[in-house]
């Protein structure tokens, strides 16, 4: 009896999903995918360096306006050239050099996109965005160590986002194997949003579990 690609295909599937609930392992988290060029660029041309308030002459703003429309209609060529512009002109601002890191994700240049992540984040070390998809493209790379020093930085900061610690957290817990230190990430996020996100609740309680588990049972 001949049996198609597919259907071996779904009995290896089932055959390794058996082995691995024989063997007590845990579904793997997984993070929400991240967005496109279009509904992750920054808008705010004006977006503070850490050196604080910066000024942005007219036609600064007219060209990144222009960058913004060129991104939205995944007019790609059009963009990298103006955003290249404003970088010359402002290397200082932090939102066209971010901005040029996600048209070259796009474009599936995921190493020229760290280096313009990494450019990016020296301008402005507290900007969420740079952090969250620096560490985001750091960890997608196998460079967990790298990774981790970004969100230290950005967290060192006060008043940081509540995704940045979900997102450290779940570097610390599936890939540095830091389960302690994951659940106060985790717990940080939940206490700073409203609490409703299922999912890390779950892996709130497996991290519980784990590290009451690892310390013998005591608090």
């Amino acid at each position: 009896m001949l049996f198609s690609s597919s259907s071996i295909k779904n009995a290896l599937t089932l055959v390794i999903v058996t082995m691995l609930t024989a063997c007590g392992m845990q579904p793997v988290k997984q993070e929400t995918a991240p967005n496109d060029v279009v509904a992750d660029i920054v808008t705010d041309y004006s977006d503070y360096a850490s050196k604080g308030l910066l000024t942005v002459d007219t036609d600064y703003r007219k060209q990144y306006q222009a960058a913004l429309q060129a991104l939205k209609k995944k007019q790609h060529k059009t963009a990298n050239q103006i955003l290249g512009q404003l970088i010359e002109q402002r290397p200082d601002l932090v939102s066209a050099i971010y901005n040029k890191a996600l048209l070259e994700q796009a474009l599936g240049n995921e190493v020229a996109a760290i280096e313009w992540l990494q450019q990016a984040h020296k301008v402005d070390p507290a900007n969420e965005n740079v952090c969250n998809a620096l560490g985001r493209s750091m960890r997608l790379s196998g460079k967990f160590n790298e990774a981790e020093k970004v969100y230290t930085v950005c967290l060192s900061f006060e008043d940081q986002s509540p995704i940045v610690h979900k997102n450290y957290g779940i570097l610390l817990d599936l890939y540095l194997h830091k389960p302690a230190l994951a659940l106060k990430q985790y717990q940080t996020y939940m206490d700073n949003t409203d609490g409703s996100d299922r999912q890390v609740k779950g892996w709130l309680l497996d991290l519980q579990r784990r590290v009451t588990s690892a310390s013998g049972g005591n608090n």
